[in-house]
């Protein structure tokens, strides 16, 4: 294997993307390029969509050495503890990585991340409860009401309070989702 250099500059100019651009075609790394792509967790073909672009400047991409920088990429990309992180970041999982290892890591970060957006949720509605509840209850305090008004406000209330009641037993139990150890299920005997 031939060693190589990845220019900070070509990581600098295609961080985030996936399009090249006229100097990067006439001065490209390709390693370093499929290097970038892979450990970004791009489709590889869609790394080739963008090389293509090299041809509108009469540039033919060295696909060969992309191939080697993206595969080295990808294994960085790859390593379970980035699945992890990707996971608990809510990034989604685009299938590039073929390991279980990744799999069940990125998984497990997802959970915690689903886990997180749920607890976050539940805050805002009970502080949304807890705004109306005060509403409410200045509006009966008013004596501007008529009794249909009354009743249908004393509704209100009583379903904002069960619901109130029930995100907050969720709310306690979560945490302990984020606690309990994932499990794989095997169909093996």
């Amino acid at each position: 294997m031939r060693k190589w250099t990845l220019p900070l500059l070509s990581l600098i100019v295609l961080a985030g993307c996936t399009s090249v651009s006229k100097d990067e075609c006439l001065q490209a790394n390709w390693q370093g390029i499929g290097y970038k792509h892979g450990a970004d967790g791009t489709e590889y073909h869609d790394g080739l969509d963008a090389l293509s672009q090299c041809g509108e400047y009469g540039v033919s991409a060295d696909i060969d050495e992309y191939k080697e920088g993206y595969d080295l990429g990808l294994a960085v990309y790859c390593e379970p503890e980035n699945g992890f992180t990707l996971g608990i970041q809510g990034v989604s999982y685009n299938g590039v990585c073929n390991s279980t290892a990744f799999r069940k890591a990125w998984q497990e970060g997802n959970d915690r991340y689903q886990v997180q957006q749920r607890l976050a949720y539940i805050d805002d509605r009970i502080d949304d409860i807890d705004r109306r509840l005060k509403d409410i209850r200045a509006e009966l305090n008013s004596n501007q009401l008529d009794n249909g008004q009354q009743k249908e406000l004393y509704r209100e209330r009583k379903d904002l309070e069960h619901e109130r009641k029930d995100l907050r037993k969720e709310r306690a139990l979560l945490p302990l989702l984020n606690k309990l150890p994932s499990v794989e299920i095997s169909s093996q005997w």
